[in-house]
């Protein structure tokens, strides 16, 4: 989650203190007002912090970017999960690489069918302090169908090989470590760990300044599976406010699957009409997908 092509700083003024967001390729600068400092540790890969902010609640902060707040998190989290568990007809065995506050794997355990839920995230801290500080008495710790991995996601990909109906794929943007998870051999070794009918949906950035993540990330997968459909959804917490995810498959079209299947009874965003929406695009997101890619 997130957006790393920008730069940021903590700063203490009259009015208390700020995380500021630059983003350099929107030329937009963005102030996030906190209201206490409640965790702050350097990990082996990461600066972590849990802000509590005035208007999105309690935040996770890594290197200093705002990746999920409570008040506002459970979009990104309904809209990368229940989309392509519900495009699936009949998944068992659904895992997600990132997203260490496991709100994908709180909404995938709505599906009483699915047997088992395997969260995929480098970072063994990350996943601690979102336990204590975000999601405290997690329905998680009862469940037995969740396993949580501690490891390099691109290692664990090239391992499981035909293992997964579903997969979410939370990947940080393309710098640093990050850069392996855009290149081509990555989206095929997300092709190879789905079954014969997997579906995969990817956080593929803003479609108003990560033009080029979202293009590449498309085409990427066009070159692999036979349907390959973008949506879009609305995140206050990200610059400039909307944001796209891109789900790929062997064999399931979203625009027809049975959203009588969607466990909405406890969401707070996602509904079937909300998800057929998602795939109505504007023409200048059409066009972004239209263009080459360098």
């Amino acid at each position: 989650m997130g957006d790393r092509n920008s730069l940021f700083c903590y700063r203490k003024d009259d009015d208390g203190l700020w995380i500021w967001n630059y983003v350099v390729n929107a030329k937009l600068k963005v102030g996030y007002k906190v209201q206490s400092l409640l965790h702050y540790e350097e990990s082996e890969y990461q600066q972590i912090g849990i802000v509590d902010t005035k208007g999105f609640g309690r935040m996770l902060v890594l290197d200093g970017f705002p990746q999920v707040s409570t008040l506002d998190g459970f979009i990104y989290n309904e809209m990368i999960s229940h989309v392509p568990i519900v495009t699936h007809p009949n998944p068992k065995k659904v895992a997600m690489i990132g997203g260490g506050d496991c709100g994908h794997a709180r909404e995938a355990i709505k599906y009483a069918g699915i047997e088992q839920i395997d969260v995929v995230e480098i970072d063994k801290r990350v996943t601690a302090v979102c336990r204590k500080w975000l999601t405290p008495g997690s329905a998680l710790e009862t469940d037995k169908r969740v396993q949580i991995i501690h490891r390099d996601g691109l290692d664990w990909i090239r391992e499981n090989k035909g293992n997964y109906d579903v997969l979410m794929i939370d990947r940080p943007d393309p710098i640093g470590p990050g850069k392996k998870l855009y290149q081509q051999e990555f989206y095929q070794y997300v092709y190879d760990c789905l079954t014969e009918e997997g579906v995969v949906a990817f956080q593929s950035g803003s479609p108003y300044y990560n033009t080029s993540i979202l293009r590449r990330t498309v085409h990427n997968l066009q070159k692999l599976f036979p349907i390959v459909r973008t949506y879009l959804v609305s995140i206050p917490v990200f610059p400039c406010g909307i944001w796209s995810f891109t789900l790929a498959s062997k064999k399931w079209d979203p625009l027809q699957a049975d959203f009588s299947r969607l466990k909405q009874d406890d969401t707070k965003y996602i509904t079937p009409e909300v998800i057929s929406a998602s795939f109505v695009l504007p023409k200048y997101v059409k066009e972004i997908l239209e263009e080459e890619t360098p």
